[in-house]
């Protein structure tokens, strides 16, 4: 497989509702979209959605990225098979890579591997060795007002969901976690996401005051830059510690296994730089018994959504986030719903690379900037 053309398209997705957390407040959706198109003709997408505020990556510095530096790189790129092209996509995107532009790497590996598996016939899944691990989502509940949260809750219960995680980091975290436990009864696994609102004293003093809720784990209590009050916090609970910002490379992940500052990563495609590095640090994380969340971004489209499925299937992971485009988003790109139904239950996609197709005019409707590259 040759690649002979790249587009770059940054798009801006209303979202049906307002999604705020401790951190930020989402109103639309900023992704980058890439689409190669081989010499066969065969036509790739991969997506990306940069976080300021965990990686330092803006839309701006990952187009100049892309456009500097890694499809420079592409010149001479002809994998002659799924072996040799994870071995070149390695040497492509690098940890440094990585470091400067996690989601312009993510963003043009998911479209060369989507582009792959459709020119060998293979899913995405199948190039990974394949897996047969159940698909079961988690709802995700944001920072939001009482009625909307009590709206919501009621949607959740209605849809039999095993698993929810609240947003928390105000002064109302254990009046909305009485609430949700009130409505969605004993038996729903209910955890909570601080994003990083408290220092590891306070940390400690509310998870305290929410054990009382039946919490199953604590994401992120505290700033991400604070592996030793994360391994306080995670000295002085019984449940399980979930690092995400703190957790974006390979180095972040050793550190912090070696400091044994949590239980659970928390593994977000588009934050950790594409599925195979996700997959590094899945195996750092497992060989010190550290277990794995598969997390995801506020607004990714079908694409992400596809190709989160593509990585569930193959790893065991002790949460699964994602397929929520069809939830939140007022226009998706693909053609196919990626989407889970009653009790969270998904089913792997089928059909080759991610598993879907993109409907075009979408597309172009909702980019506010389009670059072609040719090779």
């Amino acid at each position: 497989m040759k690649l002979k053309q790249i587009k770059l398209l940054s798009l801006q997705i209303p979202l049906c509702m307002p999604i705020k957390h401790y951190l930020a407040e989402h109103t639309y959706s900023e992704n980058l979209v890439v689409k190669v198109v081989a010499d066969s003709g065969v036509v790739g997408f991969g997506e990306g959605i940069a976080r300021q505020y965990v990686t330092g990556e803006v839309m701006e510095s990952s187009l100049r990225f892309l456009q500097d530096h890694l499809i420079p790189e592409l010149n001479g790129f002809h994998p002659s098979g799924p072996t040799d092209l994870i071995q070149t996509l390695g040497e492509l995107f690098t940890e440094e890579n990585r470091a400067q532009a996690p989601a312009a790497c993510c963003a043009l590996e998911l479209a060369i591997l989507d582009a792959a598996g459709k020119t060998w016939g293979q899913s995405v899944a199948q190039m990974l060795g394949r897996g047969d691990q159940p698909l079961i989502y988690s709802a995700v509940i944001p920072m939001m007002s009482h009625p909307s949260f009590h709206r919501l809750l009621h949607l959740i219960r209605d849809m039999e969901m095993s698993y929810v995680k609240i947003k928390v980091g105000n002064e109302r975290d254990t009046e909305i976690l009485s609430l949700a436990r009130e409505i969605l009864g004993p038996k729903v696994d209910i955890r909570v996401d601080a994003n990083g609102a408290w220092s590891s004293e306070e940390a400690g003093k509310r998870i305290a005051a929410m054990m009382a809720y039946g919490i199953s784990a604590v994401e992120q209590p505290v700033p991400k830059k604070d592996l030793q009050g994360l391994k306080r916090v995670s000295e002085q609970v019984e449940i399980p510690i979930v690092a995400d910002e703190s957790l974006c490379l390979e180095r972040d992940a050793e550190r912090l296994a070696s400091l044994n500052a949590c239980q659970v990563f928390n593994l977000r495609l588009s934050k950790c730089g594409g599925i195979l590095a996700a997959i590094r640090l899945y195996e750092i994380g497992r060989k010190k018994a550290i277990a794995a969340q598969l997390g995801c971004q506020v607004g990714e489209t079908g694409i992400l959504s596809a190709a989160g499925r593509q990585l569930a299937v193959n790893r065991k992971f002790l949460y699964l986030e994602g397929s929520y485009s069809s939830y939140l988003l007022k226009n998706d790109i693909v053609n196919e719903p990626v989407e889970f139904g009653p009790g969270g239950v998904a089913r792997p996609l089928a059909g080759h690379g991610l598993g879907v197709s993109v409907n075009e005019e979408t597309l172009q409707r909702l980019a506010v900037m389009h670059e072609e590259i040719r090779l």
